[in-house]
Order: structure tokens, then C-alpha cells, then sequence
């Protein structure tokens, strides 16, 4: 046991004792009266004594303590004061006066970067010293690396499955538009710690730049394959570290900061191509123990949720496209899961209005910020690499911090009011006023979720491509509408009983093929012609194409494209999804043959075009395979892999303030004047008491909370003791 320390300790320190916590183990904890007492006061041991330098014993958790003999013990109120002097009763009825209170703090910002800089320490890579000439990239999937001392101190042997991200600029000032590339190694020769030139295999493809012209390195980053200990620990660090050799007791508490956010991205689809007789479909994807919570937060099933039109994306021709749960591919799950002793992110991430007079004061939602640096995001009307996203983006005149909650059609319990999420925005103005958005935070479950299907498809390192595509306005038009050049009477598609689903893929033999567009649009036709029976497709494009360069250059930027092939599925009108193995791909570069330079597509034939497709090209397309363009793991297929979903850290940074909520249990003590003014204690000599604790009790007079004063104070007029406990 200790004494209170005068110079530091509170006026009052209050504690919760062993008893009580037993009573809330059960569920009978109450508060029903007070004592106040003098328990540590001699009035008569020293002559001219001055009570309050008197030392005082802090307050004990075994102050009350309910357990069986011989550990049962009480500490309560030696000498209580009487609360009148002809009663003879020493319990008085406190107030209560609990209430709720917040606090707010900021995290530290962490990620693999700090603006457009990539962190290249030990803490998170395994090696950043390699660069590879870009003349040297021929395709193939092997890459010879130099040795560059990018950062000397920084170095470790790479082995299989660990991956490799490829910069088509210094990582040093991520700029520009410069595209960027993760894979897996497969195999490797040489040793990454001691050799000067090391040759590594990799999952897939490697862009061709060799034939593009462009000339200087690109940047070699390689990064462990799991949660290693170069993230975290493989089981919580220790309190208290003790030397048993020494028999010293090292007593810091650990303060191992997890710099890394983890992201994982379940699929409940397939993407369009995947043929599941030959190769991994989504049943085999790594991040399928994930789906569960893909469900949970309404993104699988119609039937479960209320609100099913939520999740939406904007085409590029500002149409609004609602993607209902069902339709939702996949998700990216943004989530701090470490072992990490510390809880860095509090309770949940603090969500409060924007206070003008008080700007970037802590704990407002506008802090929130969520930073991709590397993505080249077609909304983007800058063409500049990298973006950030939040939950209350400024400049916007609409106000976009709105509370929603997902909501259960299954339990009404659930639904008072349920999970609790705020739309997650980029900060692009669109032709609606409105930036757009892109996901959800859930500032309770400390998690952030992508949903907008093309930037979930720019996260997954197997779709090859860090840019996203733009979804095209589909629509249908009358057969032979345009004099007759495309030759068709009979439509693609039944007014009465037929849809199509439509997306495209853009193909480079000089640079690299990557994923398809990843939005998918539904189209039936619609009845505007009451003669006319069947319709064919069209698709149209707006100015969206930030990122795609009609030329080849000394500096890579952007990506490049010298062929597009138009993905359609007919399907009956009922049909929800389409089948991953039924997609038909449509080469349409006849209808933008004159708006080319040198064989790559420009922006202005993309949005210059109103590409159609008619039933002869349908019936006489190649079913799509996506293995065609993306080296995919094949069934049975041993050794490394990478396949959709495979990821396990987020490649951003993320920035939050958080909050705890503080449920203080305030009883208030009175004192009334002629009160309390009669002690128990027999060295009393009659004088107005001292008093040096307040003790709670409940209604079985057992003591639940115990406080101590400082220094003994005088007993005088009205007085009042809040006693104060934070849960």
C-alpha cells in the first residue's frame, strides 16, 4: 500500500474496489449511499497538530474485497461521521449526476508513405536498393536488377513469394503520372544481400518499355510475403520484458509502433474470362475468409439489407449507376488487424461536424484522410498521380458528411439504428456538383471499405494496371440506324425478353495487358419504337481518360493502348449476373481505325466514337478468357502464386483522428450545513471534523467505489465531494 503523494496527486483519488467489481461480474452493481469519514485523523496523538499536513493512504481495490477467507477484507470508513448528532446514522444518499463526455486525439498518420514519398526503411521493406534499366524490360516475366544504394543501410535476402513493386519513376517523388506494377516472385538467382546483379522471376508479364522507347531505370521495392516481423510480431509483445539471467526487470511498457494498415479484397464473383475448369476461380482466392464480412456489411445479398442503392458510380457521361449488393464483385477491406499491444485508434475514428470558427480543431471528420499515392484515378481531371479521400471533403457546397446506418431486413432489433458509416469521397467536382464517391468508413469498426469497382480493381496487384478505366454511357439504337453502313435489320437484343451486360478492355502488344474495365452495365432495351422488336448496343465515351498517352516517350507516364475489344454477355431479361465463362469479346477497331496515331487509340477517337454492336458481331465473336492477356494460376497449380485477392497490406497512408466515449459515473456527496459535523472517531476533542475519504456503497452497505482526499479537510457549512469514476 502507498501513501498519496501531495505534489502530484489529484485533490481527490478515487478507485473502484474488488467488490464492485464482483457486483458488475453479476450484473448488480448500484450506488445507493455515501459515507464520509476521519479515519486517518488523530486529533489528540500531537499537540498543535495541523491536520492537513497529515500523510493519507491511497485508496485500495481490496478496500471491500467479497472473495472467500482468508482473502476476504474490508477497508472501509474506519470512523464515519454522523450525519445528525441524535440519530446516530452514518449514511447519507448521494446524487447522481452521471453523464456522457468525449475526448479526441489524433493519430499518427501511418502507411508506406509521407505525401509522395515511399517510406524505404527496415521497418518497411525488405529491400529498396535494386533498380532495373527500363531498356531492359522486354516483356517476359523475368527482370534483371542492379544494385543502386538508394538507401544502403537498408538491405535483406528476397526469396519466393514476397513481392515486387515496380516504379516507372524514382519513389523517391512519386509525380506525374508514372505507373506502377506489384507482383510475386517466383524465383530468384542471386542473393539479394551480397550480390551486385540479381534475376528474378515473377507471377505474370512485365511491361515492355524496351519497344517503347523508354530510356533511364525504374525503381525495384521488395516487400515480405505475410505479416513478418518486419510489420509486427507473431504474437503480442510483452508489458514488462525481464532479463532471467540477471533477474532485472526491464519495467517500460512496450511501445512497438505497427506502421502498416492491412487490406484485404474478397471476391464472390469471378471476374469476367475466369474459367474455373482450368483455372483458379474466386472459390480459391486468399482473401475468401473475408467474405463474411463482405455480407455483414451489405455488400453480397438484396435480401438482407434495407437500402440496397447506396453504392453507386457516375459513367462517364455523368450518369448515375447504382450497383445494388448483388452486383457487388468485390470490396476492398481497409483494417488495422496487428498485434501490436498499444490501441493507437482508441475506440473509433472521432466523426464530428466541421466547426468553421474553429477549423482543424481535433476530433472533426474533415481530418479523416485516406492517401493512394500512386493511383491514377480517371476522375481526375488533373491527369496528376495519386489521390486522397474523405469522409468530409472541403470546398463542396453540398454538405456530404451524412450519417447512414446499414440496416438488417431480418432483425428490427439490428436496425435501432444499426452499423453506422459515412460515404468515403474524392474531391472532384462532377457536372452534379457533387465529388465522387467511392466507398465507405465505419468509424466504430475502425475500418474504411472500397466499393467502387475500379479502384477495388487497381488495388488487386493481379489486375496489372495502377490506373482506373472509365465506365462508358450504354445504350440501345435501332438496327441499320446509320444508312445502313453496318448492314443489320435484326438486332442484337429482344425488347421483350433480353439484356446485355457491357464493359471493354483496352490491349497493348507494347506495354502491358491488364484487367478489364471492371464496371459492368446492364442494359434492356428500351421500348421507344413500338414496331421495333430488337435492338442493338451502343457505347459512348466522356472525357475521362486522364492517363492514356497516344505516343510513345522517353518517360513512361500514363498507360498506352493500340487495340479495344468490347465485352458483351447477352442474357435473358431476368437474369442478376452474368456468368464469368459467357462474356464475347469484340474487336471495334474498325470503327476507330482513322482516329489513331501510329496504332494507339487517342482520347479524341475514344470520345469522338459511338461504337455499336450489332448481332452479327456477337454471333460471330470468341468467348472471352481472361488467361489470354493475365497469367493465371491454374488449377493444382503448386508453388507461389498470385491471384486476385492477394493482398494483405494497404499501400497508402491513412490519417484519422479518433475518439473515446466516456460514460462518467458523477455522484454528488452533500454536506449539508448542520451535517456530518459529529465523528465517530474516538480521538475526536469536539472541533469541527476533519474529513480524509468518501466511501459509496450499495444498498447492502457493501463499499463499491472508495476516495481519499489529499489532505484532511475541515468540516464547514455546505460542502459537496463529487466522487468520480470513468468507464
Amino acid at each position: 500500500m502507498s501513501y498519496i503523494i501531495k505534489t502530484t496527486s489529484g485533490l481527490i483519488n478515487t478507485i473502484l474496489t474488488d467488490a464492485a467489481r464482483k457486483k458488475i461480474s453479476q450484473g448488480k452493481f448500484d450506488i445507493s449511499y455515501f459515507q464520509v469519514g476521519d479515519s486517518e485523523v488523530c486529533y489528540n496523538c500531537i499537540s498543535n497538530q495541523n491536520y492537513v499536513n497529515l500523510n493519507i493512504l491511497a485508496p485500495q481495490y481490496n478496500a471491500d474485497n467479497l472473495v472467500p477467507a482468508p482473502e476476504y477484507n474490508r477497508l472501509n470508513v474506519k470512523y464515519p461521521l454522523f450525519v445528525d448528532p441524535n440519530s446516530g446514522s452514518t449514511f447519507g444518499i448521494p446524487y447522481d449526476s452521471s453523464f456522457v463526455d468525449n475526448i479526441y486525439n489524433s493519430a499518427a498518420p501511418r502507411g508506406f508513405f509521407t505525401g509522395n514519398t515511399l517510406y524505404t526503411t527496415s521497418a518497411y521493406t525488405i529491400n529498396p536498393n535494386f533498380i532495373v534499366g527500363n531498356s531492359s524490360l522486354v516483356s517476359g516475366n523475368t527482370i534483371v536488377l542492379s544494385a543502386n544504394t538508394v538507401n544502403a543501410s537498408v538491405s535483406g535476402t528476397v526469396t519466393p513469394g514476397m513481392f515486387l513493386t515496380l516504379f516507372t519513376r524514382t519513389y523517391n517523388a512519386l509525380s506525374g503520372s508514372s505507373p506502377m506494377f506489384t507482383y510475386v516472385v517466383v524465383g530468384i538467382t542471386g542473393n539479394t544481400s551480397t550480390a551486385s546483379t540479381v534475376t528474378v522471376r515473377v507471377d505474370r508479364q512485365l511491361p515492355n518499355f524496351s519497344s517503347m522507347g523508354y530510356s533511364g531505370n525504374s525503381n525495384v521495392v521488395f516487400y515480405p510475403s505475410g505479416m513478418t516481423v518486419i510489420y509486427d510480431s507473431v504474437t503480442p509483445e510483452p508489458y514488462w520484458a525481464t532479463n532471467v539471467f540477471n533477474f532485472e526487470t526491464n519495467c517500460d511498457v512496450s511501445q512497438s509502433d505497427v506502421k502498416v494498415w492491412n487490406m484485404n479484397i474478397p471476391w464472390t464473383e469471378s471476374p469476367a474470362g475466369v474459367f474455373n475448369n482450368s483455372v483458379q476461380n474466386y472459390n480459391y482466392y486468399s482473401a475468401s475468409t473475408y467474405v463474411g464480412t463482405k455480407e455483414y456489411l451489405g455488400y453480397k445479398t438484396n435480401d438482407g439489407q434495407v437500402d440496397t442503392g447506396s453504392v453507386y458510380f457516375n459513367n462517364s457521361m455523368g450518369d448515375k449507376i447504382v450497383v445494388p449488393p448483388v452486383d457487388q464483385k468485390a470490396i476492398a477491406i481497409v483494417h488495422y488487424t496487428n498485434q501490436s499491444i498499444d490501441n493507437f485508434y482508441g475506440e473509433k475514428f472521432a466523426q464530428q461536424e466541421y466547426d468553421p470558427a474553429n477549423p482543424g480543431a481535433t476530433g472533426q471528420a474533415r481530418n479523416l484522410k485516406i492517401g493512394i499515392p500512386w493511383l491514377m484515378w480517371h476522375k481526375n481531371p488533373n491527369r496528376t498521380i495519386g489521390e486522397y479521400f474523405y469522409t468530409d471533403p472541403s470546398g463542396f457546397t453540398e454538405d456530404l458528411f451524412q450519417t447512414y446506418y446499414i440496416k438488417s431486413k431480418k432483425s428490427a432489433d439490428f436496425n435501432n439504428p444499426g452499423i453506422r458509416y459515412y460515404n468515403l469521397w474524392d474531391t472532384h467536382v462532377t457536372s452534379t456538383g457533387f465529388p465522387n464517391r467511392v466507398g465507405k468508413v465505419f468509424p466504430d469498426l475502425k475500418m474504411i471499405i472500397f466499393d467502387d469497382d475500379e479502384i477495388v480493381s487497381s488495388l488487386n496487384y493481379k489486375t496489372n494496371r495502377s490506373w482506373t478505366l472509365p465506365a462508358p454511357k450504354v445504350g440501345t439504337i435501332i438496327p441499320n440506324a446509320c444508312d445502313g453502313v453496318l448492314g443489320d435489320t435484326e438486332g442484337l437484343v429482344s425488347a421483350n425478353t433480353e439484356s446485355v451486360f457491357v464493359t471493354y478492355r483496352f490491349n497493348n502488344s507494347a506495354f502491358t495487358n491488364s484487367l478489364h474495365c471492371n464496371y459492368y452495365t446492364k442494359q434492356t432495351p428500351i421500348l421507344y419504337d413500338p414496331t421495333q422488336s430488337t435492338y442493338n448496343i451502343f457505347l459512348k465515351f466522356g472525357n475521362e481518360f486522364s492517363f492514356l498517352k497516344s505516343n510513345t516517350s522517353t518517360t513512361p507516364t500514363g498507360f498506352t493502348a493500340n487495340e479495344m475489344k468490347v465485352l458483351v454477355q447477352k442474357v435473358s431479361s431476368g437474369t442478376t449476373r452474368p456468368i464469368p465463362t459467357q462474356w464475347r469479346e469484340i474487336n471495334v477497331m474498325s470503327q476507330l481505325s482513322a482516329t489513331t496515331t501510329s496504332g494507339f487509340l487517342t482520347l479524341s477517337g475514344l470520345t469522338g466514337t459511338t461504337f455499336q454492336i450489332t448481332k452479327d458481331m456477337y454471333d460471330n465473336a470468341s468467348i472471352y478468357n481472361l488467361s489470354n492477356y493475365i497469367n493465371m494460376p491454374t488449377l493444382n497449380q503448386s508453388g507461389v502464386t498470385l491471384n486476385f485477392g492477394g493482398e494483405y497490406y494497404f499501400y497508402g497512408t491513412i490519417q484519422t483522428d479518433i475518439q473515446a466515449t466516456i460514460y462518467v459515473m458523477n455522484y454528488l456527496c452533500n454536506l449539508g450545513q448542520t451535517q456530518f459535523l459529529k465523528s465517530s472517531n474516538p480521538t475526536w476533542d469536539g472541533t469541527p471534523p476533519y474529513v480524509t475519504e468518501v466511501g459509496l456503497y450499495n444498498a447492502d452497505k457493501e463499499l463499491m467505489v472508495i476516495s481519499k482526499i489529499q489532505s484532511p479537510e475541515k468540516r464547514q457549512g455546505i460542502q459537496q465531494y463529487p466522487v468520480k469514476l470513468d468507464f
